[in-house]
């Protein structure tokens, strides 16, 4: 008999008239071994779809898996079933981090130190965002909520967006001109906003949506509708109909941060809306006037949380996503915008999903700057060495390596002084 190690391809060829002698176990060998593939002919698995959330002002201490008393027992379950980074630091205040989290590049490349500074830099045409390395590798892109950087959603990579729309009249005359703040799209008469909404990222919101198949349009709202829930329903409608395709979301949340009345000039929490458990869709109702505070914000982002996880198992998601939530900078009256210690940029980062190893709370530290080399990673681009600021967590998150990844951190703050320099407060 001819042991089946040495049946090749070319033997079974030249050697036909062998294979009567072989038993029939060991045929059934020999020719398993030369008609399957090899696992080094597999298929490669497919690059997985990327949910971020980012929210607006909330600490790490604010939750209750860091001991606070508010009820976020759905973000808690998340992270208790993948990953919650206990040292994860963002920048001091809103801008630096939004630029950092989407290009892997600290102020120094990006210009974008501060809350008052506007950097000279578009990140989508200068630099190159993740919604840019997403489209570039097939992804399909949505981005919702707000913007607050020079330049648009659409330049970033976004194909798709559903944003928070503030650049009106008042805007215009307090910006320069070609600083369209929170815009993605062309600056709306305010003629066309006539029972369109207001200035509010809240109640009655002014929101622009860019979506398949419809071209942009300032959505008709009413006093009834909260921001946010719409945010979360496009996201929603996003996924019912990307089922083939990649698809990368970004979602730049506005709660928990305070509401600006521009009537009073003025900012509190904002009342949010009533609802059973994570129904967030049905609203009975809304917190009376004057009772909104941070944790009825925070506990409501842990339903759309819970609502979320909800929308992503439905649609057949979970095997094949990987969802991080965390936060911009730490919150009002906490520590959003200090540099004299970590309660300015010590923020949750949490990681769960089908491809995301149960690790629970870890001790390790982790930089909001390395969420771009991270989906590059994991979209199958590998890690950019131009960014080199930005470490991957592609393998210790998936739980193909415990590695250390980072030994250190930093955060900061830069504003001008009075000769228009910056001045760079560092963590």
């Amino acid at each position: 008999t001819i042991s089946p190690t040495l049946l090749t391809r070319t033997s079974l060829l030249n050697g036909l008239t062998m294979l009567p002698t072989l038993a029939p176990l060991t045929l059934l060998a020999a020719l398993a071994a030369t008609i399957l593939p090899s696992p080094a002919d597999a298929q490669p698995a497919p690059p997985p779809n990327l949910v971020l959330w980012m929210t607006d002002d909330i600490s790490y201490v604010n939750y209750s898996f860091a001991g606070a008393s508010v009820s976020t027992r759905r973000i808690a379950k998340l992270g208790r079933d993948g990953i919650i980074y206990k040292k994860a630091w963002s920048n001091a205040i809103c801008r630096p981090t939004r630029a950092m989290l989407m290009t892997g590049h600290y102020a120094t490349e990006t210009g974008w130190w501060g809350q008052n500074h506007v950097a000279p830099t578009n990140l989508g045409t200068d630099i190159g965002t993740f919604g840019n390395l997403a489209k570039s590798q097939g992804y399909r892109t949505l981005m919702v909520g707000k913007w607050q950087l020079k330049g648009r959603a659409a330049e970033a990579g976004f194909d798709h967006y559903c944003m928070w729309e503030h650049s009106d009249v008042r805007s215009k005359v307090l910006l320069r001109e070609d600083f369209v703040n929170f815009s993605n799209g062309p600056v709306f008469d305010p003629a066309d906003r006539a029972g369109k909404g207001v200035q509010n990222r809240y109640w009655h919101p002014l929101i622009v949506k860019h979506f398949w198949p419809a071209e942009h349009e300032m959505l008709i709202t009413s006093p009834a509708d909260f921001g946010p829930n719409i945010f979360v329903q496009c996201i929603q409608d996003f996924m019912k109909v990307n089922k083939s395709q990649p698809f990368f979301v970004y979602w730049a949340g506005v709660t928990a941060h305070q509401h600006w009345d521009e009537v009073v000039q003025d900012q509190a929490f904002i009342g949010m809306p009533i609802v059973s458990k994570i129904d967030i869709m049905n609203i009975n109702g809304r917190e009376p006037e004057g009772t909104g505070s941070l944790a009825s914000n925070i506990e409501y982002v842990d339903k759309m949380a819970g609502f979320l996880k909800k929308v992503i198992r439905e649609e057949g998601h979970f095997d094949n996503t990987i969802f991080v939530f965390t936060s911009d900078n730490g919150s009002h009256g906490f520590g959003k915008g200090q540099t004299t210690s970590e309660e300015g940029v010590h923020v949750p980062v949490i990681v769960w999903g089908g491809l995301v190893k149960k690790r629970g709370k870890t001790g390790r530290l982790f930089s909001l700057v390395d969420i771009y080399n991270t989906f590059s990673d994991l979209m199958g681009a590998g890690v950019d060495p131009s960014r080199p600021n930005s470490y991957s967590w592609a393998k210790y998150w998936k739980g193909e390596s415990n590695a250390v990844v980072r030994r250190w951190m930093i955060g900061y703050r830069g504003e001008e002084d009075q000769n228009g320099v910056i001045q760079p407060n560092l963590v």
